[in-house]
């Protein structure tokens, strides 16, 4: 049986003048697997370059729009890549209105899932300006935002990526499985505290991790991680946290999943069979 891959976490930040570039990388991931990636993209409405880069990383090369609003680009290179790209948008920036029919209105559109990140202060762990200082909200306002995201992830059975160090915010992220038991949600980054995202999953079985920015980490304790995914064979996705205009560094996530030497069906489940679960419908045809 061939091995088929799905990469769970994955970003725009280019557009389609560069889809050559797309193709190059993708072809690479796709020679060793690849079949679907999911391709998380930006929306900016109201902000200034400045205000929008309060809340990404320093290290984000952005080839694409320059206010950061991917909508449009990365629609249509899903259209172009179609079905190997599945757009999710990311709701860090997401500004006033009705969040459900704002949501509504980026499915209509052809999205397949949400992001989020938990920016509730500056004592987060990507170091970023909080989103109620961003946004000039109130902690309260936020929260009530977040909720409603949720929210509307599991009342439409949509796949949820939501970044967020879960031992930190551990208060939060129970009063949310709390209140959406039901909501199928990957907290990336191994949940940034394997102690934290443990309890989490054990408690909640559509509760899912994934490998996005681990590399290194992996690379230099296997065996802790090697024994974590055990423990969690059927919770743990794979990620990688590519740049759409760089997916041949999935190749490198791909070759550290075997270096784990994990058991045939344990590398099955975390490669594809954890992936398709977690994505539903939004896996498409």
């Amino acid at each position: 049986m061939p091995r088929e891959v799905i990469d769970v976490h994955t970003h725009c930040f280019t557009s389609p003048k560069h889809t050559d570039r797309v193709r190059e990388g993708l072809a690479a991931a796709m020679a060793e697997g690849l079949i679907r990636m999911v391709v998380v993209g930006l929306v900016n409405t109201k902000l200034d370059a400045e205000q929008m880069w309060g809340l990404i990383p320093r290290y984000v090369d952005n080839r694409g729009d320059p206010l950061f609003h991917e909508v449009d680009n990365l629609l249509t290179l899903a259209r172009e890549h179609r079905p190997t790209l599945l757009p999710f948008v990311d709701t860090r920036h997401l500004w006033g209105g009705d969040v459900k029919t704002r949501l509504s209105d980026y499915m209509e559109r052809g999205f397949r899932g949400l992001k989020g990140i938990y920016l509730a202060d500056d004592a987060n762990d990507m170091k970023l300006q909080s989103v109620p200082e961003a946004l000039g909200i109130s902690l309260k306002a936020y929260h009530e935002r977040e909720w409603e995201i949720f929210g509307y992830a599991e009342t439409h059975h949509l796949p949820l990526v939501y970044h967020m160090d879960v031992q930190h915010y551990a208060d939060v992220a129970s009063a949310l499985l709390k209140d959406f038991p039901n909501v199928r949600v990957d907290f990336p980054h191994f949940g940034i505290s394997r102690k934290g995202l443990g309890k989490l999953l054990d408690r909640y079985p559509n509760v899912f991790t994934d490998l996005a920015s681990m590399l290194p980490y992996i690379r230099k304790s296997p065996k802790g991680y090697r024994e974590f995914i055990l423990h969690y064979p059927e919770q743990v996705c794979f990620g990688s946290d590519a740049f759409l205009y760089e997916a041949e560094t999935i190749v490198e996530y791909i070759r550290v999943v075997e270096e784990l030497e994990l058991p045939r069906e344990v590398e099955r489940l975390v490669l594809s069979q954890n992936p398709r679960r977690f994505l539903g419908k939004a896996f498409g045809d």
